[in-house]
């Protein structure tokens, strides 16, 4: 488990090998390359992209939650792979011959989904081999219209018992989480950029693969995000899909020693593995 200012980030990353990140308060998961326990109650569930790393235990999960007896979950895809994923579900149907009940939702990015009365998640578009989108979160609520800041509280009444406004919507971003891209689906989001807490791909860390083959896997590069430092102005970083070949001690050196040291001291790694690790 992973604490990003209060909010706890958990589960499995590793680039090529499986995804799940599971975000309890915000009781939804991102994406299903594994299935982990904890996620079988995620009522939501957001996907990045079709890769089999990031979707390959779908069927799992819906499996899961019919053996529970718990309702279908929601599934968010990007647009355009959403008669693809039913179509697999419906092989999968087949072969087990139960039910698989699931709501397989296309979101485009830019269109908000509410998750409760007072969050909400935004799809943004991303830039990998296959259709992809990461999802910004925001905390929704309201204030006071500006053009009642100083209005007495009898003049504020006077207008609510009239119909009138007195409130405006307030938009807060507390968490962006990007999937698999490469930079260039990173920079063109200022707003994911200055999410105060922001997951970010850093699939490969040193000199074995260039940052230029790195963005032709459609991945970014460490490198590339030390370049990016004055402007990556979130609070917390937080990598993940990092490749297999790095240990999860190399990882945490690397990220110390090829980043500027004020972003270096806001960013943590994700280094969950699937099979125990000596390291």
């Amino acid at each position: 488990m992973i604490e990003l200012d209060g909010l706890e980030v958990s589960g499995v990353s590793v680039g090529g090998v499986a995804s799940c990140i599971d975000l309890p308060a915000l009781k939804v998961c991102v994406d299903l390359g594994v299935i982990l326990d904890r996620t079988v109650a995620r009522d939501v569930v957001l996907i990045t992209h079709a890769h089999a790393d990031h979707l390959g235990s779908l069927v799992q999960h819906v499996a899961q939650r019919g053996l529970r007896g718990m309702p279908p979950a929601t599934y968010v895809v990007p647009p355009g792979i959403e008669q693809d994923v039913e179509a697999l579900l419906e092989v999968w149907r087949r072969l087990d011959g139960g039910e698989l009940a699931a709501k397989i939702r296309p979101l485009p990015p830019g269109e908000a989904l509410s998750l409760r009365p007072d969050l909400q998640v935004t799809p943004f578009a991303t830039a990998h081999r296959v259709p992809s989108q990461g999802y910004l979160f925001e905390r929704v609520g309201k204030r006071l219209a500006e053009s009642l800041g100083g209005a007495s509280r009898a003049e504020i009444k006077a207008r609510r018992e009239a119909g009138e406004p007195i409130h405006q919507p307030t938009c807060e971003a507390i968490l962006a989480i990007t999937g698999d891209t490469s930079i260039d689906g990173l920079v063109a989001h200022p707003e994911v950029m200055a999410a105060p807490r922001l997951v970010v791909e850093a699939t490969f860390l040193d000199d074995r693969v260039t940052p230029e083959r790195a963005a032709a896997f459609g991945h970014i590069h460490l490198d590339e995000l030390a370049e990016l430092a004055d402007r990556l102005t979130c609070e917390h970083l937080l990598i993940n899909h990092v490749s297999a070949r790095h240990s999860p001690s190399e990882a945490r050196r690397l990220v110390a020693e090829r980043l500027p040291a004020a972003l270096a001291a806001r960013t943590q790694v994700m280094v969950s593995r699937i099979r125990p690790s000596a390291d």
